[in-house]
């Protein structure tokens, strides 16, 4: 009965290491089979194999109490670490005046914003230039809160780098949506006048140039020298396809504006090109809507 229990007790010592263990364990009725030369065979195994287990324990024991010390060593290093992080990170928020209970809601204008792009990202040309002034509302919107101290942060540094490349993308959009003629709107304030208007940086940097807003409205202003504050008029980009003809104009004098031709010797294109309305070059009507051919 003693050396069953041995034999059980061999048995559970050496259950983690089975794999690699070197004896072949004997079921009891295959131990009864021996002869007394292969009991004591197998005994000698059996206590050279608990020897080695015993040793690899021993190791085992050994690297652990090494790893344990190294692991504390480590987590000591680490809370270092963080409480040195957490005191830099203290200190930027408080440079750029940013309470850390607001950092949260960065995340939240994060994705406002990439929301806004994707959907002006998903329309046609056409969609996009259409909603021109909100794009370039949202556009004027994101650089100045990414002015703001917010978007300095560290946590979302790597987030407003994709939001920037994302605007300019979505500038870009818009530039290559731009028709080859449309009409930006401007609103007059008190002090202005056409050639005061056109000399504007964002209008026209050319003072001369006011005939041109002038003419393109025409059905709101009278006398040039008559406009007032809040009348919103049109401001034309480009080189119009189309020309609808006012009282006193001809084809010589329409080829003559510069945003048409700046040559009044080709009012012959006009003519050949609106033959269907024009049964005399010398006699056009006012109301009447050309087109204008470009090259």
């Amino acid at each position: 009965m003693k050396k069953y229990i041995l034999i059980s007790l061999i048995v559970l010592l050496v259950i983690p290491a089975i794999l690699t263990a070197s004896v072949a364990y004997l079921s009891e009725d295959e131990y009864k089979k021996l002869n007394k030369k292969e009991r004591l065979a197998y005994w000698e195994d059996l206590e050279n194999d608990l020897a080695m287990l015993q040793q690899r324990k021993a190791d085992a024991i050994a690297l652990q109490e090494e790893y344990s010390a190294c692991v504390l060593e480590q987590q000591d290093k680490i809370t270092a670490l963080n409480n040195e992080y957490e005191a830099t990170y203290n200190s930027i928020l408080a440079m750029l005046s940013v309470p850390k209970t607001e950092v949260p809601m960065i995340n939240d204008k994060i994705q406002y914003y990439n929301k806004e792009i994707s959907n002006w990202e998903t329309m046609s040309d056409n969609e996009l230039w259409k909603a021109k002034k909100t794009v370039r509302e949202l556009i004027a919107e994101y650089k100045e809160y990414r002015a703001d101290s917010e978007s300095k942060v560290p946590d979302y540094r790597q987030d407003f780098s994709d939001l920037d490349n994302r605007i300019a993308n979505l500038e870009k959009s818009l530039d290559n949506a731009k028709p080859k003629y449309y009409e930006d709107t401007y609103t007059i304030v008190k002090g202005d006048w056409l050639s005061k208007i056109a000399s504007y940086s964002f209008i026209y940097n050319d003072m001369s140039k006011w005939p041109i807003i002038y003419r393109a409205n025409r059905d709101q202003i009278k006398d040039p020298n008559l406009i007032y504050p809040d009348q919103v008029i049109k401001i034309p980009r480009g080189l119009p396809y189309e020309w609808k003809v006012y009282k006193g104009e001809c084809l010589w004098r329409i080829a003559s504006y510069p945003e048409v031709y700046n040559n009044a010797t080709k009012w012959p294109m006009i003519y050949r090109a609106n033959k269907d309305k024009i049964k005399n070059p010398d006699l056009i009507y006012p109301n009447q809507i050309f087109q204008i051919p470009r090259d």
